[in-house]
């Protein structure tokens, strides 16, 4: 009963809020850039990577496969399309937080309240907000995901989903590797075949886009927005803040996210090949390898870290469970959930207050986003700061818990010492002969 009260009051208060100002909260800017990508595949002239969407002159930046999945939404009218994307990603936040929660291992009669006061409370997040602000489909890729890889080991197409969503998105490849690294090789597979079906057909359907997208427009950022704004939670994103310099030193970036990319995906598969079949394990495997390619990809919009959602569920999980982390995990909990809250603010582009984040709290566009120092720049790095020190705190528990075992060896060993060769024991009449 709680649980339902709380969704359907988040859900009511955000569609209240939101009909009071539709053209800002339900702009959907990405949501058009799908539909004209589509509409630009039917009518046939070659215009997918030259078009421009709206006021805004937004172009269509997305893979020739994901192109050819939005075709059918060409043939939905506008007003139908805003509503079925508002609702659908409403719904797909409940069901990322239902899989999450079955992958921490609690069943079905108890999964569907904790899912909802789950999306009760992350609806209000900053990602979540923007996923539904922009028309993204963030969430779906998270779904898509989570629902592939919480199937039962050794389903004959597990892996193929993490394949499609890197099809349509290609920050969701980075889990590749990962299934390799931790010993699925049968899922890594299946991911790379559904991959490269994907990118296939698109050559076959598309072969004058695929090659413009993969030879060039593929590393080409300035088509994307202004990287060094806020919205770009990245190792670049806050290089560039960091320097004043858009785009950053190309050898500083390379190296920090070098690091950083092999020291979190080494990190992952040691959590990932723990305990055989552990769905915690995986889930927190998978929330590593996620962050590591948010913080290592050049552009991670705040609406890509829509992982809170598992990760949250990971941290809900621990804290009410018997251990040496509980207290920590619930800490952790109720920090993910400040960071990211979206309270009802002004952002300087917007016309009317809408929720939003902590780091559009500092000033930015028209280059003061490069002139940023002390708290602002601590600000509007926040999720980046907040994802290193997560890597951080994560490889160094083992180290910590490591040390602390040796440590009470350490301490047995002094305060219990072995009995010396050559001496009775107490109580003993007969003296062990020395040498034996």
């Amino acid at each position: 009963m709680l649980a339902a009260t709380l969704i359907a009051g988040s859900v009511t208060a955000y569609v209240a809020l939101a009909l009071t100002r539709p053209a800002t909260m339900w702009w959907l800017g990405d949501l058009r850039v799908y539909q004209a990508g589509g509409r630009a595949i039917l009518d046939g002239r070659g215009r997918l990577y030259s078009m421009s969407v709206g006021m805004a002159h937004l172009p269509f930046t997305y893979t020739p496969c994901a192109a050819l999945l939005f075709t059918p939404l060409a043939w939905v009218p506008w007003g139908v399309l805003r509503w079925v994307s508002v609702a659908g990603n409403l719904a797909l936040l409940t069901l990322a937080a239902h899989l999450a929660w079955g992958m921490v291992g609690v069943r079905r009669p108890r999964r569907l309240p904790a899912a909802a006061i789950t999306a009760a409370v992350l609806l209000w997040s900053e990602p979540v907000q923007e996923t539904l602000r922009f028309g993204q489909i963030n969430l779906l890729l998270l779904v898509l995901i989570l629902a592939d890889l919480s199937r039962a080991p050794g389903a004959r197409l597990r892996g193929c989903g993490v394949g499609l969503a890197a099809g349509l998105k290609l920050t969701p490849a980075i889990l590749i590797p990962y299934l390799f690294l931790t010993g699925r090789v049968r899922e890594g597979r299946n991911a790379v075949l559904a991959l490269g079906a994907g990118l296939f057909v698109a050559f076959a359907v598309l072969p004058r886009e695929s090659l413009r997208y993969w030879g060039g427009l593929f590393f080409d950022d300035t088509r994307v927005g202004p990287v060094q704004i806020p919205g770009n939670q990245s190792l670049r994103g806050i290089l560039i803040r960091l320097t004043h310099e858009a785009p950053p030193p190309g050898p500083l970036w390379f190296a920090i996210a070098g690091v950083v990319g092999v020291g979190g995906l080494a990190l992952a598969a040691v959590i990932g090949r723990g305990r055989p079949h552990d769905p915690r394990r995986d889930l927190a495997g998978l929330c590593v390898t996620a962050l590591t390619g948010l913080l290592v990809s050049p552009i991670s919009w705040t609406h890509h870290w829509v992982w809170i959602v598992p990760a949250g569920v990971l941290l809900v999980d621990a804290a009410r469970r018997a251990g040496p982390f509980r207290i920590r995990a619930g800490i952790a909990a109720l920090a993910l959930v400040a960071l990211t809250a979206a309270l009802p603010g002004r952002r300087v582009e917007l016309p009317v207050p809408v929720p939003t984040g902590l780091i559009w709290q500092v000033p930015y566009r028209d280059g003061r986003e490069l002139r940023l120092a002390g708290w602002d720049l601590v600000l509007a790095d926040a999720y980046t700061l907040a994802g290193l020190a997560a890597l951080i705190t994560i490889a160094a528990g083992p180290v910590a818990s490591r040390r602390k075992c040796a440590s009470r060896s350490v301490e047995a060993v002094t305060l219990d010492p072995p009995e010396p060769v050559g001496r009775p024991s107490p109580g003993s009449s007969t003296p062990t002969p020395a040498g034996v």
